[in-house]
Formats: structure tokens, C-alpha cells, sequence
């Protein structure tokens, strides 16, 4: 799935050649893609791009288009022919189109006037100046659950994904079952930094690509040449030499460092 540094990197990429185009309608060629009403959009200009958590936020004069890629979706900007698998088409008054390719399917675009209504429920942005170290340690006091799982919450932190979990955990040296409510207040600094580094490092790559995940211009995500320990199972820790190992934490797929990342 396309986390926030993908997300990020359509962001960027996007804002150049769309700021100020003409939207002229658009339509949903997966019926589940969109129940949005497209015909309110026809005639708004587009006035910026935003993003929160891993949605994208097209802002237009008086709406907001809001797409989240999910798992396999990517954002294609086209003359002509529409790519394969498109499921949602936007359409431009110069001719040009905005389509979400998602072979899967399970890509999501909304037309709302409030943002509140899609994104209102989602977590603190990672790298906003609200996501101090006091403010990351206020909120992991409480918190009893499994390190993964909770940076894994959307509502908790907005946009982190399995991969820059993986990364970050191994970057902070903390097993992924490791309980919120015993990490030192040292631990706490150094993860709230980690965090920050690892969410950086991948956007200044331009993200990850591990299967369909194509950024602005077609490129892909490079910040899998960088990857430490996600998807090395098996392969000598870059730590210690010794083999990644990959274990199942809250469902889902997870590599660590058993030597480096002790379940304390």
C-alpha cells in the first residue's frame, strides 16, 4: 500500500502541471471506485494539492477531490486513451485526464465541501511542528497495545505503513511486540526522532515501489535501495551480520533484528 511518502511525492509532482487547470466532470468506471457526484466539480479550477495521512487532497474553489490509492492504485495523467484498469476519470476542459489505475480495485475518490467528512478522523501528521517529542510522549502514556499495531493506527499517527514501521522500529531498536506503556522516556525521544528520519528519507527517494506504485512522471519510488531490514528476511542484519527474521505482529507481515530488537 502507498504510504504517506508516496502519497507525498504525488503532491509535489502534481501541483506544477494541475495548479490552475478546469475540471469538466468525470465519472466512475468501477461503480465502488466513487458514489460521488461528479457533475459538481464541472467548471472549479484546481487551487492547490494537500495531503493527509495517505490521502491526496486536490483543492478546487469551492470542493475538494480526495483520493486514497489503498493498496495497488496509482495517479496517471493522460491525453487520449485511458490506461487499463482505470477506475475513476477525471476529465479537464484542456482535454487532458487525471485517472485512478487500480487493477484490485480498491482505490477510493470522494467530491466533498468539507474534508472533515474523509480525512476528520485520522491521526497527527508525522512531520507537522504539532508532532513534538513532549506531544509523542503524552501520547503513548496511556497506551498498553503492541508498538506496531499503534504506529500502524491511522488514528494515532496518520500515514505510516508496514514498511516504514519495519524501518523505524529497527532504526529505534525496539521489538514490534513491545509494550507502548514500558519504554523509557529515552526510547520515546529516540523513536519520535526516528519517526521523522525515516518518513524524510523515504519522500527524499520519492518513496517505495514494491509492485504497481508509480509516482509523478511515471518513476518509481527508489527508497527500496535504502531498506534495512523490511523484506530481508533471512539476509545478515546490517546491525549485527545475524539473519533477519520475519514474524507476524497484529496480522500483518514483519521483519526484525531478534539481536538488536530485544522483547523486553
Amino acid at each position: 500500500m502507498p504510504e504517506l511518502p508516496e502519497v507525498d511525492s504525488y503532491r509535489t509532482g502534481l501541483a506544477k502541471p494541475l495548479i490552475g487547470l478546469e475540471l469538466n466532470g468525470g465519472n466512475a468506471l468501477w461503480h465502488r471506485a466513487s458514489e460521488s457526484n461528479f457533475s459538481l466539480i464541472r467548471g472549479q479550477k484546481i487551487v492547490g494539492l494537500d495531503r493527509r495521512g495517505k490521502y491526496l487532497i486536490i483543492n478546487l474553489n469551492s470542493y475538494h477531490l480526495i483520493i486514497h490509492l489503498r493498496m495497488t492504485g496509482r495517479i496517471d495523467i493522460v491525453e487520449g486513451e485511458i490506461p487499463k484498469y482505470t477506475t475513476v476519470q477525471i476529465n479537464f476542459t484542456n482535454g487532458q485526464k487525471l485517472c485512478l489505475v487500480d487493477y484490485r480495485k480498491f482505490g477510493r475518490v470522494w467530491v466533498v465541501q468539507d474534508i472533515d467528512e474523509i480525512v476528520g478522523h485520522i491521526g497527527i501528521e508525522p512531520l507537522s511542528y504539532k508532532f513534538t517529542s513532549k506531544k509523542f510522549e503524552k501520547m503513548l502514556e496511556k497506551r498498553t497495545g503492541m508498538m506496531k499495531p499503534l504506529l500502524l493506527n491511522q488514528q494515532f499517527i496518520a500515514g505510516i505503513g508496514n514498511y516504514l514501521a519495519d524501518e523505524i522500529l529497527f532504526r529505534s531498536s525496539i521489538h514490534p511486540m513491545r509494550k507502548a506503556n514500558t519504554l523509557t522516556k529515552g526510547e520515546k525521544k529516540k523513536l519520535h526522532r526516528d519517526i521523522r528520519y525515516i518518513i524524510k528519507k523515504s519522500i527524499k527517494y520519492g518513496g517505495t515501489t514494491f509492485l504497481t506504485f508509480r509516482g509523478p512522471e511515471g518513476k518509481k519510488g527508489n527508497f527500496w535501495k535504502q531498506l534495512k531490514i523490511f523484506r530481508k528476511t533471512g539476509k545478515p542484519c546490517p546491525h549485527c551480520k545475524r539473519p533477519v527474521t520475519r514474524i507476524i505482529v497484529g496480522q500483518r507481515s514483519t521483519h526484525i533484528c531478534e539481536n538488536k530488537q530485544k522483547l523486553t
